[in-house]
């Protein structure tokens, strides 16, 4: 189960190392001056979570957070972000909610290096929540417990201590983490109590139902998907009834290790991402519960699918999960799988078929979906059969960074992952020749071709085949100046 634990804590990890790209939209974007570059735009093509409420999208990125408000005069979204000199958190955003609809609370993580070995590891750095859409925040540290505490085994630091989801029922904030496991507090962060749903002693690293990753809040009701299995309590966490996998039982839920949960209104339906734990008869799936969590139908078990988020239009489902965004369709009775989205306008492309969150915007007669992964931000009109996706991007203006006048993203670049390095330079120079890329050597690797569209390189040489990591240097001529870039290739 490690490698499971390991992609869901470093995730936006992974993401942050995507550097920035264009963003190409309807409009042009002005680029702040002041505090950051990113200031007015979206912070980083990373995107780790998503959630919509009213005109406002919140953006959580490897790298920061963002926040769009739709203007429907422009059809349009003007852009505010936000580093963790405003949030007070170290690193991006791991995950975020509303506890009202003032109160926005966000839980923060950074990456580090062990003492006692070279190995990179996640970090919680607390949390952070605002009442005035940003301006102003309030940091609460990431809980840990002292090393002297007696009714339980302690998490005594914030190392694998991240929090993956938050929760909110009346004034109880919920946290789910791994190190730290299923926490409540009632006063706002400044305290907090370990709860567990099976009424054993607290132990992470020895209970795989100790060790938490998902929650949803539904009226007083809370559900808590956790590495064996799902808690349910109707009585802000006093008792609990659970949901685990039966070997002998079709209508339990296909996994114990429940990555992600949400809820559906117009079907008054619980949805689960569910992933095989230790029991070799698990197996992954979406379920979906409409009683309550009696009975669990599972769905797309032939796709084999790591499901990372849901959002719902109606009766419609959108699952992003690691071979792309599946769609339900109920007039057809099917699911859609979507890949690669191109921008309508521009052409600009997302390739990287993992999606990791998505998400439905419904505010007056204005219906949208957002949808992120390692790649960018892309969104489309619900409410209109004919509307096409657009694609959303930020990108270090080489206006605002002289130099150099071509540069390429992401670095390191991982053909596997990344599928493509982009070059980036500005929209109103004219490439004059090919990009020609050149091994340590010097020798000539690849050429691509000047086009409309932003240049990219798959990683692969002039015979096909992919290059094996290194150093790489590509040469460009834009509007007859020549710039000189490097790329670090990673396999």
């Amino acid at each position: 189960m490690k490698s499971f634990y390991m992609q869901l804590g470093l995730i936006f990890l992974l993401l942050s190392a995507q550097l920035f790209s264009q963003a190409m939209f309807k409009t042009s974007f002005n680029l702040a001056q002041d505090e950051h570059p990113f200031a007015q735009t979206l912070y980083g093509n990373g995107i780790v979570d998503l959630t919509a409420k009213d005109s406002v999208v919140w953006v959580a990125t490897g790298y920061g957070l963002s926040k769009a408000v739709y203007d429907p005069q422009s059809d349009d979204w003007r852009w505010a972000s936000f580093t963790e000199k405003e949030y007070k958190g170290k690193g991006g955003v791991s995950a975020f909610g509303y506890m009202d609809d003032r109160t926005f609370w966000i839980a923060t993580a950074f990456d580090t290096l062990t003492a006692v070995s070279d190995e990179s590891l996640p970090a919680g750095s607390g949390l952070s929540y605002t009442r005035d859409g940003g301006q102003t925040w309030i940091h609460v540290p990431q809980p840990v417990d002292s090393i002297n505490e007696g009714r339980y085994a302690p998490t005594t630091t914030v190392i694998q201590n991240l929090i993956y989801d938050l929760a909110f029922i009346d004034s109880t904030v919920w946290i789910a983490s791994f190190g730290g496991g299923l926490r409540r507090s009632d006063d706002m962060g400044k305290s907090w109590q370990v709860v567990t749903t099976d009424g054993k002693f607290f132990s992470s690293l020895q209970n795989l139902n100790h060790r938490a990753f998902s929650l949803l809040a539904v009226n007083d009701t809370l559900w808590v998907g956790t590495a064996e299995g799902i808690s349910k309590s109707a009585d802000n966490g006093q008792t609990w009834e659970r949901f685990v996998f039966e070997k002998d039982n079709p209508n339990s839920i296909s996994g114990n290790f429940v990555v992600a949960l949400a809820y559906q209104p117009e079907a008054n339906a619980v949805w689960a991402a569910t992933i095989q734990a230790e029991d070799t008869s698990e197996f992954r799936a979406v379920c979906v519960t409409y009683d309550g969590g009696k009975t669990w139908q599972r769905k797309l078990v032939e796709e084999d699918i790591f499901a990372h988020n849901f959002a719902f239009y109606g009766q419609q489902v959108f699952v992003a999960a690691d071979k792309g965004l599946y769609h339900y369709l109920p007039e057809q009775d099917k699911w859609e799988v979507i890949t690669d989205i191109q921008d309508f306008e521009s052409g600009n492309e997302i390739f990287q078929p993992e999606y990791y969150s998505v998400t439905v915007q419904m505010w007056n007669d204005y219906h949208f979906a957002w949808l992120g992964n390692a790649d960018g931000l892309a969104v489309r009109r619900l409410n209109d059969p004919l509307a096409d996706w657009r694609v959303i991007r930020s990108f270090v203006s080489t206006k605002v960074r002289a130099k150099p006048a071509v540069y390429a993203y992401p670095v390191p670049f991982s053909p596997g992952r990344h599928f493509f390095v982009r070059f980036e330079y500005d929209t109103d120079k004219n490439l004059d020749e090919p990009i020609r890329i050149y091994d340590f050597a010097m020798d000539l690797v690849a050429e691509i071709p000047p086009s409309n569209l932003k240049p990219k390189w798959d990683g692969k040489n002039q015979k096909g085949d992919v290059v094996a990591s290194g150093v790489y240097f590509f040469r460009a001529k834009v509007n007859g100046q020549v710039t000189w870039g490097k790329i670090v290739v990673v396999n």
